[in-house]
């Protein structure tokens, strides 16, 4: 593939004009103002467009696009007893095979080229990725609050041992297994240790939610002798490993010390933090101890979308309303933060950025839009102007998986038509049981 003449983004988050990318198998094999001679391959004009890395959406429930909606106006805690628990005990693989391939749609016309997803049924949920082309790190939030269970007998365990069995044999990498925990409230402090040591045994990423609302945070502090979540993961070994926490919106400055200390990364929920009324992270702060940063949507029933152009656009103003200050959090921060650091995240040490070598995720923008124009500054507009719609072409691994509104790996029809009619048998089973 050929990407001629078009605006590019690099690293620093610079345009260049009149680039010239070629793209081979799944890896950018040249990136410059020379054009190859005599290309036989597939060639697309950068006319109006700009080419940039892909979002990373670090952490999502891909199947709660099944629940999209429903527990409006709740509570975190009474969202998820009253909402979201009575659901999802009604949903079978194949409903969240359906949920993700949903979810994933979405995620791919707006410019996101990887997920870290967390939820149950990670088998269903990790062959839609497979076959969609999409990069994912899936894991299973594992609960468990009976001290006496084995851990070997609880489901979401298992299921992560047959995962990475299952991804081993797939032909390349886009798929990888997370070591997931719900999060501290849902757990034995056995469980924990038990996740954390499959974690290390195997390199895994540890991801699980941490501090989201004050309720969670101060009753751990009453349960665990004064510590927060934070500090009693950090004295149960989980911060041993690379881990992803979700949310952060209460932690405290020792905490910070401690997720800096050992190169932890936060993943920014805005959308969903403000939707359930739970807080401002302060993401600021976090940038400024070093403390890797992403954007991610969290779950389609608690957002209730998964458009990381929206989440860009909500990070940087959240920032500068809540410090009052208009110079945190610069369009090219957030940028960083959804992409670079993203993939730094999730491990992937070899993406997130165009460059000779590395592997070929991007996006297309058209720039041709009433919204866009005029261009004083792309970056700025990227981030306060775009629109998910204006994403014109999704690469992963040099594959395109959407173009010009069309999904080349996914039967849209198919999934709308399943997903409804799934969502609609669980409704009507709700109702008879007598619950909204």
């Amino acid at each position: 593939m050929l990407i001629k003449d078009i605006k590019l983004l690099d690293r620093d988050f610079k345009v260049h004009e009149h680039q010239n990318v070629l793209v081979e198998a799944d890896r950018f094999k040249y990136i410059g103002s020379e054009l190859p001679e005599e290309y036989a391959g597939e060639v697309i004009d950068g006319k109006d467009k700009l080419m940039m890395p892909g979002f990373y959406n670090t952490h999502c429930h891909l199947p709660m696009t099944m629940i999209r909606g429903r527990g409006e106006g709740l509570p975190l805690h009474d969202w998820l007893e009253q909402a979201m628990f009575p659901f999802e005990n009604r949903m079978k693989p194949e409903d969240c095979y359906y949920g993700a391939l949903l979810g994933i749609m979405e995620l791919i016309s707006s410019g996101c080229v990887s997920v870290s997803d967390m939820y149950f049924n990670i088998i269903d949920i990790a062959t839609a990725l497979h076959e969609s082309g999409m990069k994912g790190n899936v894991c299973h939030g594992v609960t468990c609050m009976d001290p006496s269970k084995k851990i070997e007998d609880i489901k979401g365990y298992r299921d992560t041992l047959s995962l990475m069995d299952i991804v081993r044999d797939w032909s390349d990498d886009r798929v990888r297994v997370d070591a997931g925990l719900h999060a501290e409230y849902t757990s034995t402090e056995k469980l924990i240790e038990k996740m954390s040591g499959l974690a290390k045994q195997n390199g895994m990423i540890f991801h699980t939610h941490i501090s989201e609302t004050r309720k969670e945070h101060e009753e751990c502090k009453s349960r665990r002798g004064g510590r927060t979540p934070v500090q009693y993961m950090e004295s149960l070994g989980v911060f041993e490993n690379p881990v992803m926490c979700a949310h952060c919106v209460w932690i405290e400055d020792e905490d910070k010390e401690i997720l800096a200390r050992h190169h932890a990364t936060i993943s920014h929920c805005i959308s969903s933090n403000l939707k359930l009324g739970s807080g401002i992270a302060t993401v600021y702060d976090f940038l400024k101890r070093g403390i890797n940063t992403v954007v991610a949507t969290d779950g389609a029933s608690s957002n209730n979308n998964l458009n990381l152009m929206e989440e860009m656009h909500l990070v940087s103003l959240a920032a500068k309303g809540f410090f009052r200050d208009p110079t945190m959090l610069l369009p090219a921060d957030v940028l960083r933060m959804a992409t670079i650091n993203g993939a730094r995240a999730q491990g992937r040490t070899d993406c997130g950025v165009i460059e000779e070598g590395f592997r070929a995720d991007f996006v297309i923008v058209d720039l041709d839009r009433p919204h866009l124009a005029p261009l004083h500054d792309p970056v700025s507009n990227l981030v306060h102007s775009a629109q998910s719609s204006d994403i014109w072409m999704t690469v992963v691994d040099g594959r395109i998986l959407y173009k010009d509104g069309e999904f080349l790996t996914i039967d849209r029809e198919r999934v709308i038509h399943e997903a409804k009619k799934r969502a609609e048998r669980i409704a009507a089973e709700l109702s008879e049981a007598g619950m909204k």
